[in-house]
């Protein structure tokens, strides 16, 4: 569809179509822009949050840059960025696997089996590998290792390569008290990695080639390999390019997992610190506001800059000679090369081995990933005793009261994350759709201006803004209330979701509209009777997205949050998890219950998720 050109003379006869895009513009403007805009005042002040003392012009900027902790906390999320894309390998290792099943069922069971430990709050898979994984005396990590025998090996590249005494034989390693290991563990919790949507989407991409591709390459002899190298991964380079952006730039800006496993103060020493940490640190535990609001601009130029650099690669004409190989397709009277003569018993076998692999790298990283689940049940029928005796074994008796103690200590914080992540995507919907109508329907006066606008967001880090945003939510009186997060959720949602339904409102056909038109449809009657009902899938898959976010989020609730009846279920989580005596069952069935909500919406709008996310890719 070409957007409608609507000028100055002719605004009179639609203006009601900035009506579509006022919400959106009063909600990121208050929450998003003005922020922003205060961060950029305050960093040239010496402010303590309550009044603005000393105006000390680039002051702030002059000792954040001589700050040495400053330069690693940069280094830090650097170095976990690149660790991060290698954590890539295994999502579309797995999504190759389950395309190459035959079967249509089981490509949909092993879907099905991946929606559960992707959909796992992060903060429960961090919380679970802190407190069975890494614990120093009886944690799962030092036993794997020791049983194993590559501790041993460990001790030896120790001394081979000069790591400090790392690992040194008849000493445990402390993985959360040692200011290297910090960082190890860092790197190393979450295995094997398989991220929340990179599958789905691997998968979504692949589905897309078409099988007539396929069939030229069997024609031309391709094996197993040849047909990664040489089809599938040209083809879904775009994805993967997009995934990987997203994952540094993410690394970069966030500071969540890291709190969660190390602490405000980045673990012993520091080490872990990463810029969006060193900033939360500076501005609520030194109240030095005025300094983290320069950290955050910091943040925000650096993002900015490698989302620009990265756009500026990707689309930058590589030489022949670094491109990835393609297979082409083959053409006319070209002579087929003949293949080789496999006799019927090799080639059977040969296949049967290539079958029982793919599905045993499967069923490999399925149970790695299911890992922690499965412990968070076996240990939430346990008490104390059998914990310390047996943690990863089923034993009697069931202690099954531990489920009804966590719901008494959960199912407030629980009814509070469903009002809020519920009320925030049915008002990122709503808004959103209204907001890609203007901007898909018509070129209105001042619409670049404002679609320019909304694309800055984008490469805007939301936590960079965040000591502002504090102080705006006091102002507001909002602190320590649902509405704060409902309100902020749905500004911060607005972004994506008007980027994405814009995309996919443009390509409805005109035809549709200009029916509406003759049968005198103005445009709230056109979005009702046009847009709306086609856009079920995209909206499914928007909406999913954002409940996951907005159901995971813990880092502003955390801040902003005081009284325990408010509290959202993953603070409630953190903190109990903070408790110096722990009841191991209860605490595990408290994650349990905080996880079952949205593994159950996933399993049930995976469907329009999964076709969503294909339309998606057919189209573009």
């Amino acid at each position: 569809m070409t957007p409608q050109r609507v000028t100055w003379r002719k605004l009179r006869h639609h203006w009601e179509l900035y009506l579509f895009v006022l919400p959106t513009l009063i909600l990121i403007g208050l929450f998003q822009y003005y922020p922003a805009a205060s961060g950029i005042f305050h960093s040239f002040f010496r402010w303590n949050g309550a009044d603005i003392a000393e105006f000390v012009g680039l002051e702030n900027y002059r000792d954040l840059l001589a700050s040495s902790v400053f330069w690693r906390s940069f280094k830090m999320a650097f170095l976990l960025g690149a660790w991060n894309v290698v954590k890539m390998i295994p999502a579309l290792l797995v999504a190759v696997c389950i395309h190459r099943c035959r079967s249509e069922r089981m490509q949909f069971f092993y879907r099905a089996m991946f929606v559960v430990p992707m959909v796992i709050p992060g903060l429960v898979i961090v919380l679970i590998w802190r407190s069975f994984f890494f614990e120093a005396t009886s944690g799962f990590l030092n036993q794997i290792l020791y049983s194993s025998g590559l501790f041993a090996v460990l001790c030896r590249f120790d001394q081979w390569f000069g790591w400090g005494g790392l690992f040194v034989a008849g000493q445990t390693p402390v993985w959360l008290g040692d200011p290297q290991l910090i960082v190890v563990a860092c790197i190393v919790w979450g295995f094997p990695w398989v991220g929340s949507f990179a599958v789905l989407t691997h998968l979504a991409k692949l589905q897309s080639i078409s099988k007539d591709v396929y069939e030229a390459a069997e024609i031309d002899g391709v094996n197993w390999w040849t047909k990664f190298t040489r089809i599938e991964l040209p083809l879904i380079m775009g994805s993967i390019y997009l995934l990987l952006v997203f994952v540094i730039i993410d690394t970069i800006k966030d500071a969540g997992m890291i709190l969660a496993l190390a602490g405000i103060e980045g673990g012993p020493g520091g080490k872990a610190t990463v810029p969006a940490l060193f900033m939360l640190r500076k501005a609520f535990v030194e109240q030095a506001m005025g300094y983290a609001c320069a950290v955050g601009i910091i943040l925000t130029v650096v993002v900015m800059l490698l989302q620009k650099l990265s756009a500026a690669l990707f689309q930058w004409s590589w030489p022949k000679w670094l491109r990835w190989p393609q297979l082409k397709p083959a053409r006319g009277a070209r002579p087929v090369r003949e293949p080789r003569v496999i006799p019927p018993v090799l080639r059977r076998l040969g296949a049967g081995v290539l079958r029982c692999t793919k599905h045993l790298t499967i069923w490999l990283v399925l149970a790695t990933a299911l890992l922690p689940l499965y412990l968070m049940l076996v240990v939430s029928l346990k008490d104390n005793t059998q914990f310390y005796q047996s943690p990863a074994t089923l034993t009697q008796p069931i202690h099954w009261a531990n489920w009804a103690f966590a719901w008494k200590l959960i199912t407030p914080t629980l009814a509070n994350s469903v009002f809020i992540a519920t009320s925030s995507t049915a008002l990122t919907l709503i808004f959103a759709l209204g907001a890609a109508y203007f901007f898909a329907r018509a070129r209105m006066p001042l619409s670049g201006f404002l679609w320019n606008a909304l694309l800055i967001l984008m490469m805007m880090p939301a936590i960079a803004n965040l000591v502002p945003l504090f102080r705006l939510l006091g102002d507001l009186n909002l602190l320590n209330t649902l509405s704060a997060l409902v309100l902020v959720g749905t500004a911060g949602g607005q972004v994506f979701a008007v980027f994405v339904l814009r995309n996919f409102v443009a390509d409805i056909p005109q035809d549709l509209f200009e029916a509406a038109e003759i049968d005198g449809a103005n445009h709230f009657q056109q979005m009702w009777v046009v847009v709306r009902p086609l856009s079920g899938p995209i909206l499914g898959t928007v909406g999913v997205m954002h409940f996951l976010s907005a159901w995971n989020e813990f880092v502003l609730p955390l801040i902003i949050m005081r009284d325990q009846e408010r509290l959202p279920v993953m603070v409630q989580l953190l903190r109990l998890s903070g408790e110096y005596i722990k009841l191991w069952g209860p605490l595990m069935a408290g994650y349990a219950l905080a996880s079952l909500p949205i593994i159950i919406l996933f399993i049930f709008a995976m469907k329009l998720f999964i076709r969503g996310l294909t339309e998606g890719a057919v189209k573009g």
